[in-house]
């Protein structure tokens, strides 16, 4: 298995555990001292701040689903590439979610940066960047051409 191979396994891992709010997981795949800068790019989150976001999903979700409401969420990556330095690599795609339920039906994409370093023998995500990616309409609206 190529350098890139393992990478884009470790990505597959990190893409089913937030697909389904695996804290283990998440918890193995983000370093202790990671440093994540989020779609709002204030402030930096640290490896805690991410477990704590998650925690909240679960709850969200489970209060949902308590309550008999059923939501159908999609999480994909698009347009993956990788650049490998030594026992670093780096790892860039679109990450596309789409929320359909009662009265919902919302789909974001973002653009994730991850930086992996091999650390004791296994990968870790030790920093990464989130930002959103716009559709044509939105971009026209913040430049202020509303066509």
């Amino acid at each position: 298995m190529t350098m890139i191979d393992e990478i884009l396994d470790q990505e597959e891992q990190l893409a089913n555990a937030k697909r389904t709010l695996d804290l283990d997981a998440i918890d193995r795949i983000y370093a202790d001292d990671l440093m994540l800068t989020g779609v709002l790019g204030e402030p930096t989150c640290s490896k805690s701040a991410v477990l704590e976001e998650m925690r909240r999903g679960i709850a969200e979700r489970d209060g949902a689903r308590a309550g008999g409401t059923q939501f159908d969420t999609r999480t994909e990556n698009e347009d993956t590439k990788v650049v490998t330095l030594g026992d670093t690599a780096i790892v860039n795609y679109r990450f596309v979610v789409t929320f359909k339920g009662p009265n919902l039906d919302v789909r974001r994409r973002y653009r994730t940066t991850n930086v992996w370093a091999k650390r004791d023998g296994r990968w870790q995500i030790v920093a990464a960047h989130m930002g959103f990616v716009l559709d044509p309409q939105q971009a026209a609206m913040l430049s202020g051409d509303r066509k």
